[in-house]
């Protein structure tokens, strides 16, 4: 009972911070977003109470404590390119295409590393990085006058303690470095943030967890611009896992996450992981989520182009499968892509939409 009291203080205390932060964010690099690695992935992109170990890592910190190896994770992550028309009905009932979302792929590295203390608790760290190649200005000739490559890095310390035997608290701190392409060139955004998680083992079976993403200061950017705010997204999820079957040869696992408020309609992941033998485990899982983003948007009529905040959605299923080998663990994943929800008037046609191919290699030292 003590421990479920802790559990709905926690919950209560982070959904007051979270309406205390509500506001319009017009900037929210994706990569903030896309820290987990293929086992999360392909089981719904639940952390909240299923991320444990390196896993946890810009993810729900207070998984940390539940490592009892040094553990490493290695995760690289496929983004697909955006092509996304926008079409409009004109005033006789027909649709034209309208403008355009051209988002080149991009690739993101993750490398965490979760380390036990005994007594002390886990210490964590980890880096990353995304790439999605240079960015190539040219003049009114079509010629490229110069380019910077696009990326975005961050890196993570984190800790966490268990206390009350089952229950832990952990957080980390990243240092968060971003480039953004703007009309006179390259933009530079810096900014530290901290989440904060809480998790708690209850019997054998349940697992709740709860955790508030990127608390800290603003970006702050190298050219200031009124169009672009520099608040970070701030998230908080909550979340359990249930272990529905265990077998001793089989195992069966239940994770859930909620991402309140639901400004823009529910977000929230399901999923499930089957594991067999302990060699061999598959993942299945559903997934709906939006954030606002800030992209460049081409008029099809002039050429022109505007950078545009609109509220992305991600929705869609997950699937994953993993094969251990000794104390190590490859895993892949395919989720799917971000894509822009639509005012009054609009419809989208996607060419070629792809989904987001992960890879992860967790070892166990």
């Amino acid at each position: 009972m003590k421990f479920l009291i802790y559990s709905i203080l926690i919950i209560l205390l982070f959904i007051n911070i979270q309406i205390l932060f509500a506001s319009e964010v017009k900037y929210n690099p994706i990569f903030l977003q896309q820290t987990s690695s293929a086992e999360l992935d392909g089981a719904g992109e639940g952390i909240a109470a299923y991320s444990i170990g390196a896993l946890s890592l810009n993810n729900n910190p207070a998984g940390l404590s539940y490592a009892k190896n040094i553990d490493i994770l290695i995760n690289f992550r496929k983004l697909p390119s955006i092509n996304g028309i926008i079409m409009k009905e004109t005033g006789d009932g027909k649709w034209v295409d309208h403008s355009s979302y051209h988002i080149k792929s991009g690739e993101m590295g993750v490398i965490n590393c979760a380390i036990p203390m005994g007594k002390f608790g886990n210490l964590g760290m980890g880096f990353v990085l995304s790439y999605s190649g240079n960015f190539i200005r040219v003049n009114e000739e079509g010629k490229a006058i110069n380019s910077f490559p696009e990326g975005d890095i961050a890196f993570a310390i984190g800790y966490s303690r268990k206390f009350f035997d089952n229950a832990s608290f952990g957080f980390d701190v990243r240092s968060i470095r971003s480039k953004i392409p703007i009309e006179e060139g390259v933009n530079i955004g810096k900014a530290y943030a901290m989440n904060a998680g809480f998790m708690n083992q209850i019997g054998t079976r349940v697992t709740v967890g709860a955790v508030l993403q990127n608390i800290g200061n603003d970006m702050s950017f190298s050219k200031p611009d009124e169009d672009i705010s520099g608040e970070l997204r701030r998230n908080l999820l909550v979340g359990a896992r249930y272990m529905l079957k265990d077998k001793g040869k089989s195992l069966l696992l239940l994770n859930m996450d909620v991402n309140p408020p639901f400004k823009d309609g529910p977000r929230y992941n399901l999923g499930l992981e089957f594991a067999y033998l302990q060699l061999i485990s598959l993942r299945l899982g559903y997934m709906r989520s939006t954030y606002e983003y800030y992209d460049e948007l081409m008029n099809l009529y002039d050429g022109t182009s505007v950078y545009e905040n609109r509220v992305w959605k991600c929705q869609g299923i997950t699937i994953g499968a993993g094969i251990k080998f000794g104390k190590a663990e490859i895993s892949v994943s395919s989720a799917p892509f971000r894509q822009p929800t639509l005012e009054n008037g609009e419809k989208l046609r996607l060419e070629d939409q792809k989904n987001i191919l992960s890879m992860s290699f967790m070892a166990r030292i």
